[in-house]
Formats: C-alpha cells, sequence, structure tokens
C-alpha cells in the first residue's frame, strides 16, 4: 500500500470531487478535517479497494516535546497521548476502515538546542507500538534538512521499525531554502521506508531518488508543512483556480496564464477533464475551481503512471532527467511564443543538478571520523 504509491491529500469535503480520477491501483487519499473519520468510512464501505487514511493534522496545532509527541484535538480540548491513548487513536482509525493507520504526530521544531529530544520521543514512542499497520509522521522544520542536522534525521529514520511519512515545514516553499533540495534527495537515498507527506512536485524528485511513495496535497496550504500558530483556523479565503501544467512541471493560478495567452492561442490540455480545452478557461465560480482541481489530478497520474512504469534506479532516474530537460524546454518555447520574460523556478534548476550520495550509516561515519584523512 506504500511502493511507489501517489496519494492525494484532500480536506474531507474536496475528497469526493477528487475520488472518480484517482486510479485504485497506483493512488489513494489522505484524508483531512475533522469529518475525515466519517469520510474515510463512507469511501472505503462504497470502494473497498481504494487505499484511503487519516492525517489528524496534529502537527499544524502543537509542538511535540520529549515528554508529549503525539496528541489530538477534540472536542473537549486538547489531547496529549501516551503508549496506550496513542494506541487507541491509531485503532479508532482502523475502526474507521482506514487502509492503515497514521500517527498524530505533534511539529518537530528545529534542533536549537542541540539534543534533539522532541525527534527522539517520537521514534522511541512509535518503536514501542506492537503493530505492522501504521505509518510514524515526522513533521518537521526545513531546517532537519539541511547538511548540520541531516545525518541524525536520517539516523532516527532508520532507527523506526515503522515506515515513516515526513512533513517539512517552512513558510512558503522549503524546496527554495538553500540545501534542502539536495538534503531531501540523500534523505530519500538514505532512507528505504521514507514516505514524502504533504508535497507537491517534489514528490516525483523523492521517489527517483529512492523514496517508497508520496502524498500530495490537493492544495496549496496541503502542499507542505505549517507551524503550529495560536488560532491556526484560517479564515474566509475564498478559493481560486490553480492548475498543474505538466509540461511545465509548475503549479500556476489561470490568472497568470491568462496573462501569457492575451494575444495568441492557449496551451490546451487533453485530460479526462479537460479533453482539448485550453487551460485558460476556468474561472473562480466554484464548479470552475473544482474542475481545475480535477484537471490537476488528472495530470498528476499521468506524470506517476510514467514513474511507475519505469525501473526504480538509473531508469528511473533517467526518466526524471528528462521530465525536468522538456520542463526546461518549455519554459523557453513560453517565453518565446508569448514574448514574455518566463523565470525557469530554482527547485526546477537544484532538480536539475548532479545527485548527492547516499549518507553513510552511524557506524560507517564513526569509523571514517576515527580513521582521519587519508
Amino acid at each position: 500500500m506504500l511502493r511507489d504509491r501517489l496519494l492525494l491529500m484532500a480536506n474531507d469535503q474536496s475528497a469526493i470531487d477528487v475520488l472518480p480520477f484517482i486510479p485504485a491501483r497506483t493512488g489513494g487519499l489522505v484524508l483531512t478535517g475533522a469529518a475525515a473519520p466519517v469520510r474515510c468510512k463512507e469511501i472505503r464501505n462504497a470502494l473497498p479497494e481504494t487505499v484511503v487514511v487519516m492525517d489528524h493534522g496534529s502537527h499544524t496545532q502543537q509542538v511535540a516535546t520529549s515528554d508529549a509527541p503525539f496528541g489530538l484535538k477534540t472536542s473537549y480540548g486538547w489531547r496529549d497521548l501516551d503508549l496506550a491513548g496513542l494506541n487507541e487513536i491509531l485503532d479508532g482509525q482502523r475502526d474507521n476502515k482506514a487502509s492503515y493507520a497514521v500517527t498524530p504526530t505533534c511539529f518537530i521544531p528545529a534542533d536549537q538546542a542541540g539534543d534533539a529530544s522532541a525527534l527522539r520521543a517520537v521514534v522511541r514512542q512509535a518503536n514501542l507500538l506492537r503493530r505492522q499497520d501504521t505509518v510514524v509522521l515526522l513533521p518537521c522544520s526545513w531546517r532537519w534538512l539541511r547538511r548540520n542536522s541531516l545525518p541524525y534525521l536520517t539516523e532516527q529514520i532508520r532507527a523506526c521499525r515503522h515506515p515513516v511519512g515526513l512533513i517539512m515545514q517552512a513558510d512558503g516553499d522549503p524546496l527554495e531554502r538553500a540545501g534542502v533540495p539536495e538534503g531531501l534527495r540523500q534523505l530519500c537515498r538514505s532512507c528505504p521506508r521514507l514516505v514524502l507527506w504533504r508535497t507537491d512536485l517534489a514528490a516525483f524528485d523523492a521517489m527517483a531518488h529512492g523514496a517508497l511513495g508520496a502524498a500530495v496535497g490537493a492544495s496549496a496550504v496541503l502542499r507542505h508543512g505549517l507551524a503550529p500558530r495560536p488560532d491556526n483556523g484560517g479564515g474566509g479565503h475564498k478559493p481560486y483556480p490553480v492548475v498543474l501544467i505538466r509540461r511545465l512541471l509548475r503549479y500556476h493560478r489561470v490568472a497568470t496564464l491568462q496573462d501569457w495567452f492575451a494575444h495568441i492561442d492557449p496551451w490546451a490540455c487533453g485530460c479526462a477533464v479537460c479533453q482539448g480545452a485550453a487551460l485558460t478557461r476556468f474561472t473562480d465560480s466554484e464548479t470552475d475551481v473544482v474542475a481545475a482541481l480535477q484537471h490537476t489530478v488528472c495530470e498528476l497520474y499521468a506524470l506517476h503512471d510514467e514513474l511507475d512504469g519505469t525501473l526504480p534506479g538509473d531508469e528511473r532516474i533517467g526518466w526524471w532527467r528528462q521530465q525536468l530537460t522538456d520542463a526546461w524546454e518549455y519554459h523557453r518555447l513560453l517565453a518565446s511564443q508569448t514574448n514574455t520574460e518566463v523565470s525557469f523556478p530554482r527547485v526546477l534548476q537544484a532538480w536539475r543538478r548532479p545527485i548527492p550520495p547516499a549518507l553513510p550509516a552511524a557506524a560507517e561515519r564513526h569509523s571514517q571520523d576515527q580513521s582521519g584523512p587519508s
């Protein structure tokens, strides 16, 4: 249920809109929101072969400590979870027919004190779970992907007896931070049971470089981690249409596309939703916002079908490199056609760089340190 599988993370309301476009064999849903348990049971009753799991979002509400790495917001307030409480919550997910359980891990901040106690506590307590059905979430600050912290994060993921779902938190795109794309690649090459969680097209770079699977957010707020805030309630935000432009390997607001193609014929899409229609057609109506999301889901799984058809290792990496080369050429073509400056995103530039090596195991690194320079 994890290997090479691309999950779509969606709230309990939009899940029904995207469900018809999610392939049962290679896809699935991660549900968020208060009604996620009810929605999970409904979907699994109707489509028992579909992989559906839940993310309680504890990492958006509370910071993990060494004494309380797991917790849950309830109708009675916040509840810290000991081992028995954690098992109870995981059992509750399975009782609501979740395909597997996902830990309600609190947010793991950057290691300022140098003891990494919260990260250790998550793995230590998770390893006490006598279960074979659980993914352990590690919702981490992007700073854990930096060179000085990455070896310790790698050791902890390797030490976990369960598959690990990594969430990268940042204000904005974590992969735009210096060293993070390279650090994530090293992590994926070093930890074979790693699932990239709450992410974007980084899912494909991660799986190309060894990640077990990934969960891509259906909306911008679900495509990277969020640091807990006192209110953290969102607001009256009105959704606007955003589409994945597969040939560019990037998401864009439709308003930007309309500016680009104001004087020439717009690019069209042949997915099951668009069926040859222009990508500029979406308005900010509720119907069009949903249709834009459905288009994006179709394009994600079309790209994933290609990845799934490659062999892990050099063949898959070569396929991904070709996607990046094609995206570079399409950016140049778009700039030429529209007579506008179309920047090539920094993260795509980073993904075109040479691949860093896997990190050595702790014992191997200690041996290298002891031997000194050659």
